[in-house]
């Protein structure tokens, strides 16, 4: 779009996850110069894939990929799905329809979207090359004239920049705007979020009807099971199957502070219950991740918009938990952040462009104008 084109305009956003990048992509379109910031080493937050090595049969090592946190991508939104029809065209996603068996509704078939390689693909897709800093947890923001300063857990600073927006969980933060923002602070650190363990596995192959299952809610620790494998641009070594499975947040909640050795035991019980009877599970690969703000569980109460924004501080928030939940949510806040902040210096150039006055030379003319026209208008009147 380039309606801004004024790279003087610094903007610092932390948090490489989808909403981080949606906004980022944005404004670096506009013409702004942007920086990604993201504590973890790569991007794409919650669009996520772990890879593991695994030794087959044959002795040889194999690769396993488990999309081990957000599962596929719905678009409802018009220009939400523009933007996946665009990824899609460029080859970084494929339409999933998995049979999904659930306890209720009746099973059915979903329309999604998966990214191609791995879920972190669509966020890196947005960015393309803009500059990154991973590894790089900010822990506190600094304001001076001069504008704003990252400083880092090392100790290192970034900056100074004009625009600093906030793309991480409601209680990270918090963290940062205390001091700066402290309405925004308080009310972010109170907005729950919903944790989730999550199981990795491999087993023997198995004939599954399904490529995925939501359990009974209350009947099962698990909330979704997935044939990971089963999914576009995803593989495993010939027999093996490879699944994904999320506790629900009730289950993680108990189990929060549990060890790793103890809820994988568990959860690898839950998923063998649901998998065909009388079938030994040969495990042949099994590992657990926790997500500490895996879900929005509620928007915040002062959550008006789907995202918020403060010109005269120069700092703005954004994330799916302003917008609902899942990816779309967090791509629509991280969109609209990036047009609210453009809108915000438009109106600033706009009110500081000088007003255009007529030229003296003007003058003579519009009078004569008036003149000639003066005889036309007063045999209307008449």
């Amino acid at each position: 779009m380039n309606r801004n084109t004024n790279p003087l305009v610094r903007v610092a956003v932390i948090g490489a996850g989808i909403a981080g990048a949606a906004c980022a992509a944005s404004l670096r379109e506009a013409g702004l110069a942007v920086t990604l910031f993201d504590k973890s080493r790569g991007v794409g937050g919650r669009m996520a894939t772990r890879r593991a090595e695994w030794l087959g049969a044959d002795g040889r090592n194999a690769t396993l990929e488990f999309d081990h946190g957000a599962q596929h991508i719905q678009a409802r939104h018009p220009r939400f799905k523009a933007a996946m029809r665009r990824a899609a065209a460029a080859g970084v996603v494929a339409p999933w329809s998995p049979q999904v068996h659930a306890a209720w509704p009746a099973p059915t078939r979903r329309e999604s979207w998966v990214p191609l390689g791995s879920m972190s693909a669509l966020a890196r897709h947005f960015m393309g090359d803009m500059p990154v800093q991973l590894n790089c947890p900010v822990q506190r923001l600094q304001r001076s004239t001069l504008g704003w300063q990252l400083v880092a857990e090392d100790g290192s600073q970034h900056g100074p920049y004009d625009q600093v927006l906030l793309a991480m969980p409601p209680a990270q933060a918090a963290v940062l705007l205390a001091g700066h923002h402290d309405r925004w602070a308080d009310h972010l650190a109170g907005v729950p979020m919903q944790p989730c363990w999550t199981l990795m596995a491999a087993t023997q192959d198995l004939d599954w009807p399904w490529d995925a299952c939501e359990p009974e809610a209350g009947r099962s620790p698990l909330a979704w099971v997935a044939r990971n494998d089963r999914k576009p641009g995803r593989s495993a070594p010939a027999g093996v199957a490879t699944w994904v499975a999320h506790a629900s947040p009730a289950w993680t909640a108990e189990h929060l502070e549990d060890s790793p050795a103890a809820v994988q035991a568990a959860l690898s019980q839950a998923l063998a219950a649901l998998l065909p009877r009388g079938v030994k599970l040969q495990w042949q690969h099994r590992s657990v991740h926790r997500w500490r703000y895996a879900l929005p569980a509620e928007r915040p109460a002062a959550a008006s918009t789907e995202c918020w924004w403060d010109a005269q501080r120069g700092l703005g928030v954004c994330g799916d938990f302003l917008a609902g939940t899942g990816v779309e949510a967090a791509w629509r806040s991280g969109d609209e952040l990036a047009d609210t902040l453009l809108a915000a210096l438009d109106e600033e150039t706009a009110a500081a462009r000088p007003l255009v006055k007529p030229a003296p030379v003007a003058a003579p003319l519009l009078a004569a104008a008036a003149a000639a026209a003066a005889p036309r208008v007063l045999a209307r009147a008449a």
